[in-house]
């Protein structure tokens, strides 16, 4: 067997692995995975009485919810100090998202758990993924580096840009935090990312969850939009036939 190449340079390395997000972010905005509909508020309602928010804000508990129960077990596999207390932190915030989600959903009056309880599968698939990932430059790239990099850029900044006001949930209590956790994927893929092997594995994750989110973000805006067009998600997300009636209009 032949012996592999030397491992690229860490900058070279991380900057590979941010052309991987940018180029599916590049897709996002170009919106071949759709539109966010859900910016659009032709007649000023009030955000609980708007199907596609609330929509939002229930698909919204779920990654919050989980990264809460990968980060408890992805932490026992780090050996510095300074990492497991930066992914401690992590570790509350995943919690307190998962909160304050949980209680604007019920303060509107409206079933928090509901994509926790019964997911939607093309939303979910990437924490199934990343779950499988026992090294923590696998784990941390997928989830931190290149999914929540690709979650503050394609949804919560049009949040913050577009209708602050209804997004105040995310804008004040969620989208602070997110920068800190994707420096902590950079900084764990740099410390733990030292092999050629472990540089493929990684590319590898990278470019997998970078696909698995964006077909997540289609499956997430044509659900909006059919809430907004009064369908309901998850009668929809239980009736494959059901899927294909999404009106037209409604998920362009």
């Amino acid at each position: 067997m032949p012996a592999l190449p030397p491992p690229l340079p860490t900058d070279e390395f991380l900057d590979q692995l941010s052309r991987i997000r940018d180029d599916a972010l590049t897709a996002l905005k170009s919106g071949h995975y759709g539109a966010p509909v859900f910016l659009a508020n032709e007649s000023a309602t009030e955000a609980e009485r708007r199907p596609e928010i609330i929509f939002l804000l229930q698909l919204g508990v779920y990654p919050e919810y989980r990264e809460t129960h990968f980060l408890s077990r992805q932490i026992q596999r780090l050996n510095d100090v300074d990492l497991i207390y930066r992914v401690g932190e992590q570790i509350f915030d995943e919690a307190k998202h998962t909160k304050v989600l949980v209680d604007q959903l019920k303060k509107w009056g409206a079933e928090p758990l509901v994509y926790w309880d019964e997911p939607i599968y093309e939303w979910s698939a990437a924490f199934d993924y990343m779950d499988k990932q026992t090294n923590p430059a696998e784990y941390f790239v997928g989830s931190n580096f290149i999914g929540e990099g690709l979650f503050l850029a394609s949804i919560m900044a049009p949040m913050a840009k577009h209708d602050p006001e209804t997004f105040q949930v995310y804008v004040e209590h969620i989208m602070p935090d997110e920068p800190r956790h994707i420096g902590i994927g950079k900084d764990i893929v740099a410390k733990y990312c030292t092999t050629t092997e472990l540089q493929n594995s990684v590319r590898r994750v990278a470019k997998t969850v970078a696909k698995q989110y964006c077909i997540g973000y289609g499956a997430a805006m044509k659900f909006a939009a059919a809430a907004k067009a009064g369908q309901s998600p998850a009668s929809i997300r239980d009736d494959v036939s059901g899927y294909a009636t999404v009106p037209r209009q409604a998920a362009e």
